[in-house]
């Protein structure tokens, strides 16, 4: 086990290389922003949504995964659907081209409040540019953000935003398992009131957008839920919005005690503290995917199953013993500390049941839950393991919770987790 000043010292080099990256980008201070104080007119960005980009063309067939159908579109619009957390009257949308292997056109984009499948309120309907251009290519392996679009949208809004690519568009950035569903049509429906919704028409992946942002004159509390397919939603109900992120967000509306708090979901399915496949490994994500978030001052992080079950049944030589699971977590958690944020560990809730299941790997959740629930370098621990298992077995989630595959949670499993986290805590 390392403590926070163990792990400083080890990894000097690297923390103060990651430390001059984010000073260079304005991210060094509490909440990944400038330390000067907003005045009355000035706004500044917050996160409030976030779909993490992966390779999907990445090979995960030992998972039985076919490879997509479809590498790129072209003369199509997709119209994809963000349920925000905080709303506000500006946003700016970041769109990514982290895995492609050449320039993403982008022709036009537009923006509006959703209304239910692929229609939009006409009203909202808004344009959304580049440096003041209606389209823009990006380069392999980056990423731009929109110029600030005035579009009101309340807490807990859905915003439409559609995308028409006229020539070739590579899909491979994208979020594989959206939870969601987008919709799809040839030709240029950016501005129509309503998108085809047949079952052909619809995506249940997202690409190319990968984060929103509101404008607000006040700081307010930014949670960032960092995890796997369990914060991610996997399991829940379709285009629901029942992950836990968006569950935890709800509760904190109504009881925020008139602080407004916005919840980011940076979960990513299939993802992993020690290796990459299915993006980019935990321990250098979390920089960029909960550090680099906009006005960040809270961090929750579950996430570590997967190292455990795929080394044991699919992957045996990434290994992944539970103390390097530990100096994984612990780096995160001093990374985060160091700018000031508040963070929280989740234990890791129960999957027997799973193909990747087994008595050692059960052994090293123990283990790491252990560690976790004793630990006190963070602001709280919320025990999701001890809300959804079952008192008889308990290494198995309870049937009330239990995802048809035993290792992902139900909507009432969602719930439940969100439930056992203590608001007090995040305040």
């Amino acid at each position: 086990m390392q403590s926070v000043r163990t792990w400083m010292r080890t990894n000097r080099r690297l923390f103060l290389s990651t430390l001059g990256v984010w000073a260079a980008s304005g991210l060094v201070g509490c909440g990944g922003g400038s330390s000067e104080t907003p005045s009355a007119k000035e706004t500044k960005p917050m996160g409030t949504w976030m779909a993490v980009l992966s390779d999907l063309q990445e090979d995960v067939r030992f998972l039985d995964i076919p490879p997509p159908v479809s590498t790129s579109f072209r003369d199509q619009t997709l119209r994809q659907i963000a349920h925000l957390s905080m709303g506000g009257d500006q946003l700016r949308i970041k769109f990514g081209n982290l895995y492609g292997k050449a320039p993403l056109p982008l022709a036009r984009v537009r923006a509006a409040l959703s209304t239910g499948g692929g229609a939009v309120d006409m009203a909202t309907d808004v344009a959304v540019t580049f440096q003041g251009g209606d389209s823009v290519s990006i380069p392999p392996g980056a990423e731009v953000w929109s110029d600030k679009v005035s579009l009101r949208v309340p807490d807990g809004g859905d915003v439409a935003v559609s995308v028409y690519v006229r020539e070739a568009a590579d899909s491979t950035s994208s979020h594989r398992y959206a939870n969601a569903i987008h919709y799809v049509a040839s030709g240029d429906w950016s501005s129509a009131a309503a998108m085809p919704s047949s079952p052909a028409n619809r995506l249940t992946s997202s690409y190319w957008m990968s984060a929103m942002d509101v404008y607000r004159a006040r700081p307010v509390r930014v949670v960032v839920a960092f995890g796997d397919s369990l914060t991610d939603g996997n399991g829940s109900s379709m285009g629901a919005n029942q992950r836990y992120p968006d569950l935890l967000s709800m509760r904190l509306l109504k009881t925020g005690g008139g602080s407004p708090v916005s919840v980011v979901n940076a979960g990513l399915g299939g993802n992993r503290w020690l290796h990459d496949r299915f993006g980019l490994r935990g321990v250098e994500r979390f920089r960029r995917d909960a550090l680099g978030v906009a006005g960040v001052t809270h961090a929750i992080l579950q996430m570590g199953i997967n190292d455990i079950g795929f080394q044991l049944a699919w992957t045996p030589n990434e290994k992944a013993t539970a103390a390097d699971l530990i100096n994984s977590i612990a780096s995160a958690v001093a990374a985060a500390k160091a700018m000031g944020i508040q963070v929280y560990l989740t234990t890791m809730t129960p999957f027997k049941g799973h193909v990747y299941f087994s008595d050692p790997g059960e052994q090293i959740r123990q283990e790491v839950n252990a560690w976790i629930r004793t630990n006190t370098e963070v602001s709280g621990v919320f025990d999701f393991d001890a809300a959804v298992r079952d008192p008889a077995e308990p290494a198995r989630i309870l049937a009330a919770y239990r995802g048809a595959d035993s290792l992902h949670l139900n909507d009432l499993g969602y719930l439940r987790v969100t439930e056992s986290i203590d608001l007090d805590k995040l305040r």
